[in-house]
């Protein structure tokens, strides 16, 4: 029985090594494995985005960084919502008679927990739209949402490098995430990988070439970029009223 149970994890080992090199190395084979048949040397795509959702957590945990949870002071003055979030946050704390100093922890944690937990939810936002960019290729929509939890999966672990690398620079002196400079320096790093794997990937998956090859991968990065904002204030929303 132990045995077995030994062979059964070295098992998923093997798939999830072979799975994570797949999609950092050569992006879209993966997918175009799965949806070929191939499946059995690797892990399932839901699970694969699960483990690389459960890594992302992990980092933010041992690095003390929530990168897409926001802090209510942000939403009360950095976002394009801004102006809303004072509005609605200004008559929920009159219609309980408290203050902001009190509310703003309770908000903070319910923040952090939200959007940990709702990761999927970008890849159910972003998986549609790959029905009208390859209309013309007549995939199913399972090959498209396996296409997105294989990008998701990607970008997580991209969140982590940049989360490392934001740590290092706190370590070394500097102000990690909280500096203009890191900040936008790990934006732009987060994009042109992105944009960069997407290229590649649609190639593998999708047989994407030709100008409209560039064009569907301009329009996908933008969308993870969106879909990112989005997010923010979906947990805005999903927090404020739910604390």
């Amino acid at each position: 029985m132990i045995a077995q149970i030994a062979k059964s994890f070295s098992s998923i080992d093997g798939r999830l090594f072979r799975s994570y090199r797949s999609v950092l190395s050569a992006p879209g084979a993966l997918t175009a494995a799965h949806v070929g048949g191939q499946r059995r040397s690797f892990l399932g795509p839901f699970a694969l985005f699960f483990v690389a959702n459960a890594l992302f957590v992990a980092v933010q945990t041992v690095t003390g960084t929530n990168i897409l949870s926001s802090p209510l002071d942000s939403h009360l003055n950095n976002q394009d919502w801004s102006s809303l979030a004072r509005t609605m946050v200004e008559q929920r704390l009159a219609s309980r008679g408290t203050d902001l100093a009190a509310y703003r922890p309770i908000f903070d944690r319910g923040a952090i927990f939200n959007a940990k937990a709702g990761m999927i939810v970008m890849v159910l936002a972003f998986a549609p739209l790959l029905f009208p960019t390859f209309r013309s290729r007549h995939r199913p929509a399972g090959a498209h949402l396996v296409f997105a939890l294989h990008l998701y999966a990607f970008v997580l672990t991209l969140l982590c490098v940049s989360l490392l690398i934001s740590t290092a620079d706190r370590l070394i002196g500097g102000q990690g995430l909280s500096s203009p400079a890191v900040d936008l320096a790990l934006s732009l790093f987060n994009v042109g990988a992105c944009s960069i794997y997407i290229f590649l990937a649609i190639g593998r998956a999708y047989g994407a070439s030709g100008v409209s090859r560039w064009i569907k991968t301009a329009w996908l990065a933008s969308a993870v970029a969106a879909l990112f904002v989005g997010y923010r204030f979906a947990i805005f929303l999903i927090t404020f009223y739910t604390t």
